[in-house]
């Protein structure tokens, strides 16, 4: 059997390319697809399948854009109510990938149609995919999906899942979850690509909460506040995010461009190191460097789904990447980018206050991101 993790930082999301014998799988894959395509071609396997263990929340999926390429069958949950043609999966049904067979498993409780993914090699359960359900150290939140659903009831089915079904599997079966630390799906993530069962079952703060009542307690209380990007991602994700390939080519601004743009509603993001931006920037602008890993989860923490974005950038060669950054949680609507030096303004703060300022920012997105919660 061959694997691949991928992971992006910042998201703190893996993704999984899993085959054997020419043909592969891949599990929750990122917006950005030509990884596993050139892997898949490298190791000499044709992706046949592409599986969404759910509809995610804290990021753009790549599944439209891989099926297309590739003419893979995509496997979402038949309780998923998405738009587009998929494979409805259900509870027992078995996917054949070259000499693999991948059981698909029904767990809700980090959403009502959470699957998991069994695989079976020579015979025998190996490899595990929970998604959202199981971390390594930790389990999904139940309250991510729908912000006026009651997260209790969602709590019940995840102790279920988790107990009945995942923990009750052999215990040296690896578990590949779609998250790791750093990830606001859960609360304390390990850092660990992968674990196993049985270390869950003996580590994991989550499976010691035996008694009902007191696992949906705990699964309910001091629960970190609800990104508002969450239920937009959700959306994107139950109709499909478009290829990348297909968003309109991006083209520099004018300063009149981008001073228009701003005063019609876009945000604007300089994606400059703070010194620079405290040296003078576009008056309004925010500050988010292009070099962090946390580039998407701010700009979803600071700029609402939907709104048209102008990006500053420090050269030309940079505008794609800035680009890229907001579209893996699905913010396309991006106008242009104009360069830094190409601008006639002034500092509209001093410098030591602008600094400052884009340092707060910094500080009150990483606490968003990695406060401690229980």
């Amino acid at each position: 059997m061959q694997l691949r993790r991928y992971f992006v930082e910042g998201l703190a999301h893996a993704s999984y390319l899993v085959g054997a014998d020419g043909e592969a799988a891949v599990v929750d894959p990122k917006r950005d697809v030509d990884d596993y395509l050139a892997d898949a071609e490298r190791l000499g396997l044709k992706i046949t399948v592409v599986l969404n263990t759910h509809p995610h929340a804290d990021f753009a999926s790549g599944f439209p854009e891989l099926a297309a390429r590739t003419g893979a069958k995509i496997y979402t949950s038949y309780r998923a109510p998405v738009s587009y043609d998929r494979v409805p999966a259900r509870d027992g049904k078995r996917i054949r990938v070259g000499s693999l067979e991948i059981e698909v498993l029904e767990t809700p409780g980090h959403s009502p149609d959470s699957l998991s993914f069994l695989v079976w090699d020579s015979g025998q359960p190996s490899t595990l995919f929970t998604g959202d359900l199981l971390f390594v150290n930790d389990v999904g939140r139940p309250d991510l999906r729908d912000a006026e659903a009651d997260p209790r009831a969602l709590a019940v089915q995840l102790y279920d899942s988790l107990f009945n079904k995942i923990l009750a599997l052999p215990g040296n079966v690896k578990v590949y979850p779609a998250h790791g630390a750093g990830s606001l799906c859960g609360r304390a993530l390990g850092s660990a690509p992968f674990t196993t069962l049985e270390e869950e079952l003996r580590s994991n703060w989550a499976a010691q909460l035996r008694d009902l009542s007191e696992f949906v307690k705990r699964m309910t209380a001091d629960l970190p506040d609800r990104p508002a990007y969450f239920a937009y991602d959700v959306a994107v994700n139950l109709r499909g995010a478009r290829p990348l390939s297909e968003l309109p080519s991006l083209h520099a601004l004018t300063e009149s461009e981008l001073k228009k743009a701003a005063r019609a509603g876009a945000g604007v993001i300089d994606t400059r190191p703070a010194p620079l931006f405290s040296a003078g920037h576009f008056p309004g602008s925010l500050n988010i460097e292009l070099g962090s890993a946390l580039f998407s989860t701010w700009t979803g923490f600071l700029i609402p789904g939907g709104t048209p974005i102008a990006l500053v950038v420090a050269s030309a060669d940079k505008a794609a990447k800035a680009r890229l950054e907001p579209a893996r949680i699905g913010f396309d609507n991006v106008l242009g980018y104009t360069e830094a030096d190409s601008l006639g303004v002034q500092n509209v703060m001093s410098g030591m206050e602008a600094y400052q300022t884009a340092k707060c920012v910094e500080w009150q997105a990483a606490d968003l991101v990695f406060r401690p919660t229980g």
